[in-house]
Order: C-alpha cells, then structure tokens, then sequence
C-alpha cells in the first residue's frame, strides 16, 4: 500500500480533527471531542479488522489460484490419460478380434478333424467286419 492510499484511509479513519479541540475553547467542545476520540478509535478498530479480512481474502485468493492451476494441470493430465486409454482399448479390441478369428479356425479345425476321425473310425470299423486284418496283409506283402 503506498503512502498516499495509507494517507488517504488515515482520513476516512480519522473522523474527527483533535486539533479542533485545543483551538476552541467552547465548552460543549468537550463532549464533541469525547464523541470525536471515542469515533475515531472505533474507526482504527474497524480498520484493523478490515486489513485482517483483506489479507484473509489476499490468501484465499492465492489458494484459488493455485488450486486453479493444479485443476487446469489435472485435466490436462486426464485427457493425456483418457487418449492413452481409448488407444489402449482400440488395441485390445483389434486383438480380441484376432483372438477371437484364431478360436473359430482352431474350433473348425478341431471339428473338422473330429469328423474325419469319425469317419477313419467308421471305415475301420468296416474293414474289421468284413474280415480284414490289417496285420495279415503286412506280413504277406513283405
């Protein structure tokens, strides 16, 4: 605060002039100057009380700020986290895809195969009931 802003709440606070009072010599003068020095200490309490409450809204204006910057800074952070996620996701999606592609040929596979299986079982099957010894045949043609 600079000396003419200091000397300007000066003024308002002090109300009343002390100085009137040694100039006059009027009696009623006296109850004025006890009304005019009770004034102007309530009006330097009330200014200290003033300066306190500004420098309680000073710091809580500084908190603000700060606390200002720190949610600028966490939602920067956040939309940095929520990209890095949706990337994330896109990957895993792309992948599960893949997966999911390599299960359906694997199940086909192992179908197909089942079937054939089936199929040489069911053949041999025949063969046996018809009378044919796979072991017989090897021995004669060697």
């Amino acid at each position: 605060m600079s000396a003419t802003e200091n000397k300007e709440q000066r003024i308002v606070v002090e109300t009343y002039s002390e100085e009137l009072y040694s100039v006059s010599g009027n009696p009623a003068m006296v109850l004025v100057h006890k009304f005019g020095e009770r004034q102007n200490a309530y009006n330097r309490n009330m200014e200290t009380r003033m300066q306190a409450v500004q420098s309680v809204c000073r710091r809580f204006q500084g908190e603000i700020n700060n606390l200002q910057e720190e949610n600028e800074s966490l939602r920067a952070e956040l939309s940095i986290e929520k990209n890095r996620n949706r990337d994330l996701f896109d990957r895993m999606a792309t992948e599960i895809k893949k997966m999911q592609s390599e299960i359906n040929r694997l199940r086909l596979s192992c179908q197909l195969n089942s079937n054939a299986a089936d199929r040489m079982k069911a053949v041999c099957d025949k063969l046996e009931e018809s009378g044919f010894d796979p072991s017989e045949k090897a021995v004669k043609n060697s």
